[in-house]
C-alpha cells in the first residue's frame, strides 16, 4: 500500500500528503513567508501642493478626504494608504562643502534626495554618498544583488537626471529599455521542456487539487481512522491556501502574457531601442515598465525598485496639450528663468501633470493589489512610495514634502491614516497658488514647518522590509540630517508614529 500521495503541479513543485497516524507519523507543512519590498515612484519638478495633500492632516483617511485632490484616484485603496506629513530633505539651500558654497535646488533635489548628504560643490555636482536603493538592496535581495532602477524614456546623464548612486560620485544610470528588463527575467521562468497537461491547465488558472480529485477521493477511501480522514481534509484546506500565490503569482511566460507583456507590446513600448518619442515613452513605455515591475516582483528578482519619470518634458498626450515643458511650467513663466510673467492657466497645467502622474501611480498600486501573495496581496507586502524631487516647483522647497505610501510592508507600517510628524504644529497645504496671484511670478508664503529629517523615514522603511545591521535594527541612514553636513546624523532612529507596532 502506498503510504504517501504526491501531486505534481506548477513548475514541477511537489505537494505531499501528510503521514497519517493510522498509516504512519503525521507531518506538518508551512507556507513560505512572502517577501517584503520597497518600490519608489519618483517624479520631478514638485507639485501643485494646495491640491495634492488630503484634507486630513493627522488622522484617519477617507475617500472624502481625498476628494478633489491629486490623490483622489486612490480612494479605492484609502485603507492601505499612509501619508507621512512634515518631512524635509537635508541638506538644502546654501551648503558649504570642502570650504565651497554651492546651491542649485534641482541638483540638490536629485543628488541629495535618496542619499541624505551633500553633493560635490565642484565638477559635475554628483552626490558624495550612496543612495538608499544601493544601501538597502544588498541587505534584502536574494544573493545580495543591487536594485532595479528604471526610467521612462531617456534620462539626463547629469545630476539633474540621476537619482541613484552606487557610491560617492558614482551615479547609477537607470535602465530605459523595457525589452532589456524583460530579457533579464526570462531566465528565471519556470523549467522549460515538455509541459505536462496538469502544469498547462494549472497555469491557465485551474487548481492542482481539482485536477487530481478522483485520486484524492480514492485515497480518502483507504482503511484509515476518522481522525486521519479529518487530517486529510485539513491538509487539503492548507493546499488550497498555499497554492493561491503559486498559481496567481507564477514566474513564467504565461503570467507575462496575462500581464500584457508580449513581443508586440514590448516593441510598441520602445523595444530594445528604448523609445522613439516622448509621448510613446511616457504612455506605452511607462505602462510597460509598471507591468515589468510587477513581473519582477512575481519572480522575486528584486525587492528594491525605482521607477523614475524625467522632468524636462512637454506633455502632449492623453488629452493634455502643452506648449511649455514641465520644468518651465513649474517656474510659472514657461522657462528655466526665475521671475517674469506667469503663463496663462499655468496652475491648471501643473494640476493636469500632477493628475497624470497620479493616474500612473494608481495603475501601479492597482496592479500590485490584484496579485495574491501569501495571506494578502503584493501591495500588502510592499511599501510603494510616491516620492517627489521638490514640494513646490517654483519655490524649490524641500520641506513639507508631498509623500504617499501604499501598502504596509507586511503589517509593519500604519495604513489608512495621515500622520503629522511635527506634533503640535499645523503644517498646512503649502502655497502654490500664491506664486501667481498678481500675474507676476512670486514665491507665495511657504511655511517653515515640515522639517522632520527624511532620513528617519528611510530608516523606518529599511526596517519595514527586513533589513538589519548584523541582525540588529537599522538606526541611521545618510551622511547628515541638517544643513550642517559636518554634524552628521543628529536624530537617529525610526519614526515610531508611522509604525504599526
Amino acid at each position: 500500500m502506498k503510504r504517501r500521495l504526491f501531486l505534481k503541479g506548477v513548475g514541477g513543485a511537489t505537494l505531499a500528503a501528510p503521514f497519517l497516524s493510522s498509516l504512519e507519523t503525521p507531518a506538518k507543512a508551512e507556507a513560505p513567508a512572502a517577501p517584503k519590498r520597497l518600490v519608489i515612484f519618483y517624479t520631478q519638478n514638485g507639485c501643485y501642493v494646495n491640491k495634492w495633500f488630503p484634507s486630513v492632516e493627522d488622522g484617519a483617511l477617507t475617500a472624502e478626504s481625498l476628494a478633489g485632490t491629486t490623490l483622489a484616484g486612490l480612494a479605492p485603496f484609502v485603507s492601505k494608504l499612509l501619508v507621512p506629513r512634515g518631512l524635509g530633505m537635508f541638506p538644502r539651500g546654501q551648503v558649504t562643502v570642502n570650504g565651497v558654497q554651492y546651491f542649485d535646488p534641482h541638483d540638490q533635489g536629485m543628488g541629495s534626495k535618496l542619499t541624505c548628504g551633500p553633493i560635490d560643490s565642484g565638477g559635475d555636482h554628483w552626490a558624495l554618498q550612496p543612495s538608499l536603493d544601493h544601501v538597502l538592496a544588498p541587505l534584502v535581495n536574494p544573493g545580495g544583488k543591487g536594485p532595479l532602477v528604471l526610467s521612462v524614456g531617456n534620462s539626463f546623464a547629469n545630476v539633474k537626471g540621476i537619482v541613484s548612486y552606487t557610491a560617492a560620485q558614482e551615479p547609477y544610470a537607470p535602465e530605459t529599455k523595457p525589452a532589456n528588463v524583460y530579457s533579464s527575467l526570462t531566465g528565471l521562468f519556470g523549467a522549460g521542456g515538455v509541459m505536462t497537461e496538469a502544469d498547462y491547465r494549472v497555469r491557465q488558472g485551474q487548481s492542482i487539487i481539482d485536477l487530481v480529485d478522483h485520486d484524492l477521493q480514492a485515497f480518502k477511501r483507504l482503511n484509515m481512522s476518522g481522525a486521519d480522514v479529518k487530517k486529510v481534509d485539513d491538509w487539503l484546506a492548507l493546499l488550497r491556501e498555499t497554492e493561491i500565490p503559486v498559481v496567481s503569482a507564477a514566474c513564467n511566460a504565461d503570467t507575462a502574457t496575462a500581464l500584457g507583456i508580449t513581443d508586440a507590446e514590448l516593441t510598441a513600448a520602445g523595444g530594445s531601442r528604448g523609445f522613439t518619442d516622448t509621448a510613446t515613452a511616457f504612455t506605452k513605455g511607462g505602462d510597460m515598465m509598471i507591468k515589468l515591475m510587477a513581473l519582477t516582483m512575481m519572480c522575486d528578482a528584486n525587492r528594491v525598485i525605482i521607477l523614475q519619470w524625467p522632468g524636462f518634458v512637454t506633455f502632449n498626450w492623453d488629452g493634455i496639450v502643452h506648449e511649455y515643458d514641465h520644468h518651465g511650467l513649474s517656474h510659472r513663466n514657461g522657462s528655466a528663468a526665475v521671475g517674469g510673467t506667469c503663463v496663462t492657466g499655468v496652475l491648471d497645467m501643473i494640476k493636469q501633470i500632477d493628475d497624470w502622474y497620479a493616474s500612473r501611480y494608481v495603475k501601479l498600486v492597482t496592479l500590485m493589489d490584484s496579485i495574491s501573495e501569501g495571506a494578502g496581496t503584493m501591495l500588502d507586502n510592499s511599501a510603494t512610495m510616491w516620492l517627489p524631487e521638490l514640494a513646490d516647483g517654483n519655490a524649490h522647497n524641500n520641506n513639507n514634502l508631498p509623500i504617499v505610501i501604499a501598502g504596509g510592508a507586511g503589517g509593519y507600517l500604519k495604513q489608512g491614516v495621515s500622520v503629522n510628524l511635527e506634533t503640535g504644529k499645523t503644517l498646512g497645504m503649502g502655497d502654490s497658488e500664491g506664486s501667481c496671484s498678481g500675474g507676476e511670478v512670486g514665491f507665495g508664503q511657504f511655511s517653515n514647518a515640515g522639517n522632520v529629517p527624511i532620513n528617519k523615514l528611510y530608516v523606518t522603511l529599511m526596517n519595514a522590509v527586513g533589513a538589519t545591521n548584523a541582525g540588529m535594527p537599522i538606526t541611521s541612514f545618510g551622511a547628515c540630517d541638517t544643513n550642517k553636513p559636518e554634524d552628521g546624523i543628529t536624530k537617529p532612529g525610526e519614526l515610531d508614529l508611522l509604525k504599526n507596532v
